[in-house]
């Protein structure tokens, strides 16, 4: 029943979307689902079309991991050291709050074009995985802490067995959310630096040419490659903590 309801949900969206795309009636400001799926059929002929993709996605993924990695590690030292977390929050509010658009257009004047996604993924990233991974860490119980301390656990059994179903809640949430942002400020860059290659660049060269149903087509493709990446990592981060908590 779940399933069917989803369906009808996303049926409903595209019904109205083609209903809009038909009032407005100009191919040049908008399209409807049809003709963006029958665009996305073309660009899936062409033989360059899965280097691009191979390209953006590798950047962006990679991203994603680097700053998992770095939050979880600077995560868990501040919450061992509070003066380390007090000095860490100044640069993280302004990675929170400083606008996409501002930090790319920083950053392009000291990154050469090629770089600059990599770096503003994992920027837009860090963030959200350290501060829940961060809130994690100060969510353990302490009375597990102090049994833990009294039997003499090492720090992996602790991480594992006390640490872990602490912070698991918040790290389904901060992977979901820092998946969505990696591609959408990664695609940005791409983009606004011109990286050839790549799927912002494609973006602008469609729109540039007007080919308003190519826009569209990407926009799916952006949309499809984050939706299956943040479910296989969701996958990937119950199955490991599922054996990790056991």
């Amino acid at each position: 029943m779940k399933q069917w309801r989803k369906a009808g949900i996303i049926i409903f969206w595209l019904l109205l979307w083609e209903l809009f795309a038909g009032l407005v009636n100009n191919s040049f400001l908008l399209v409807g689902p049809i003709e963006s799926v029958k665009a996305l059929s073309r660009l899936l002929q062409k033989q360059e079309f899965y280097g691009i993709l191979w390209k953006s996605s590798w950047v962006i993924l990679s991203a994603y991991l680097l700053s998992f990695l770095l939050a979880l590690i600077l995560s868990y030292l501040s919450y061992r050291n509070s003066l380390l977390e007090d000095f860490l929050k100044p640069g993280v509010f302004v990675l929170r709050s400083l606008p996409v658009a501002s930090f790319i257009i920083i950053l392009l004047f000291f990154l050469g074009r090629d770089k600059l996604s990599f770096i503003i993924s994992v920027f837009m990233s860090f963030p959200i995985f350290y501060i829940n991974l961060l809130e994690g860490f100060h969510k353990t119980d302490h009375k597990l802490l102090e049994m833990a301390e009294v039997f003499h656990f090492s720090l992996y059994r602790r991480l594992r067995y006390i640490h872990l179903p602490a912070v698991y809640p918040l790290l389904l949430g901060a992977a979901k959310l820092a998946m969505g942002l990696s591609w959408k400020s990664g695609i940005a860059a791409e983009l606004i630096g011109q990286v050839g290659k790549s799927i912002g660049y494609q973006l602008m060269e469609a729109k540039v040419s007007l080919e308003m149903a190519d826009v569209f087509a990407w926009s799916i493709v952006i949309i499809a490659l984050s939706q299956c990446w943040e479910i296989l990592v969701i996958l990937l981060i119950k199955g490991l903590c599922r054996k990790g908590c056991a």
